[in-house]
Formats: C-alpha cells, structure tokens, sequence
C-alpha cells in the first residue's frame, strides 16, 4: 500500500518541523493524533484540516468533532461546501497533485497553524506502525503560554514601582489590607492620564491619611530665620508707603 510522507511545519517558523509517514487508506483524524503526538499537545480541543492550494489559501474544511459539521449562516450566504468529518475521510481521497497541501488549525482560541505539504510517496515497511513520525527537527514550542504572576501583590505598589521605574522590592500585602475596587480604579486611571510625586501625595491625602503640619509650619520651605528676615524686609516696605 502507498505511504505519504508530509513535513508539518508550524506557520511562520519552518525551523521546527516533523516529517510523518501517513497510509493512503489512514483517515485524517489518525493524521490528526499523529500530529498532536509530534509536537506534545494535549489534543483536547477542536481541529480542522483544510485543502489548499500552492499559496496556502485554504479550501474544504474536514473537522473533528461532528458538533462543528453545521455551517454558520455565513458559510451558507457564502455556499462554502459542506464539510467533511476526519473519522470518515481517508487521506487518498483528497490527494490531488504530488506536492498536495492542507492547512492544520488547531484550538480556536489559540489557532495554532500547521502547514502540512506531501514530500514524496513511499512503499510501506512490514514492520512499521502507521501513521509514523519519520523525522523530528527543533523543539516543539509550549502549548500554553503562561503569565508570570506575582502572588498577593498590592496593584498600586505595582504602579508606583512602574512611575518611578523600580521593578525590584516588590513587597507583598496582607489580604486584609488590599485596596478596595474603587480605590484600584482611581490607580487605573492615573495610569492611563499620567501621575508625577505630588499628585501621589495629594491622592495618599485624600485616601484617610490626614497630613500632619507642625504647629507655626505655613508650607514654606527654609529655616525659621529665613521666615522672620523675610517678615521684617515686609514690614520695612510698608513704612516706606
């Protein structure tokens, strides 16, 4: 029986690719797990091969899962055809030219994208188990991308450390002393229309805690010297009026 040998390369980054040989009698949804294998997913999301032709522009689409079968009333207005479910399509069927393509889009919400193009076709080997992967070339990328989250952390501690520019001596807050809803939403929008130092003293002010001002302290920056000079040069002014 004749063996397809197709290189799976993720889109827009060929330097990590498989090679997998494939029968003609093999359905795509062994093609489908082949692939899941190759790159170490989890395969537990929707997927969909498309026909396509030498500039990747996809055609007939052939699912997984007989749920995503119905077009949406779009496809319809479009008369896309019907598609095709992979359990029910053998690969020969759709094998048209000897350098065929399809298109590989796997979980929606991620759409990682797969170009998969025919190499050559082979005869089968008596002791191999279909479908094979023939030949592995880079490290399969991470399947879920993951966020670094700094746990129990004060979000205005985070702003002020973004304003001053300082990422280290993050400190973490006690949960019964976070800042309430409304409280982030005010730092949300000095984020958005920009914040300088006085205006974080004039917000720490009006969040509770009252500014403390010594007795006989009018604002006025300098030694108390400085003040009393500057009252007796006043006073001289006003006698010479």
């Amino acid at each position: 029986m004749a063996v397809y040998r197709f290189r799976v390369i993720i889109e827009d980054n060929d330097d990590v690719y498989r090679d997998i040989d494939i029968k003609a009698a093999q359905t795509f949804e062994e093609f489908h797990n082949s692939i899941q294998e190759a790159f170490k997913f989890d395969n537990k999301h929707a997927a969909s091969f498309f026909t396509s032709d030498d500039y990747w522009r996809k055609g007939l689409e052939i699912t997984l899962r007989k749920a995503d079968l119905a077009l949406t009333e779009e496809e319809i207005r479009l008369k896309v055809e019907p598609k095709k479910l992979m359990a029910e399509a053998k690969i020969a069927k759709y094998i048209e030219t000897p350098h065929q393509r399809f298109v590989y889009v796997f979980d929606e919400n991620v759409q990682w994208t797969f170009l998969l193009e025919m190499m050559k076709i082979t005869g089968e080997e008596a002791k191999a188990k279909y479908p094979l992967i023939s030949k592995t070339v880079g490290n399969p990328p991470k399947q879920y991308k993951q966020l670094n989250i700094i746990k129990d952390e004060d979000p205005a501690d985070a702003l002020l450390a973004a304003i001053m520019g300082d990422s280290k001596g993050k400190k973490p807050v006690k949960k019964d002393e976070e800042e309430p809803e409304e409280e982030n939403e005010i730092y949300k929008s000095l984020k958005q229309e920009g914040v300088d130092a006085v205006d974080l003293e004039g917000l720490d002010a009006e969040e509770g805690e009252d500014e403390v001002v010594e007795e006989g302290d009018d604002g006025v920056e300098g030694s108390e010297d400085d003040q009393d000079d500057f009252s007796m040069e006043s006073h001289g002014e006003d006698d010479d009026h």
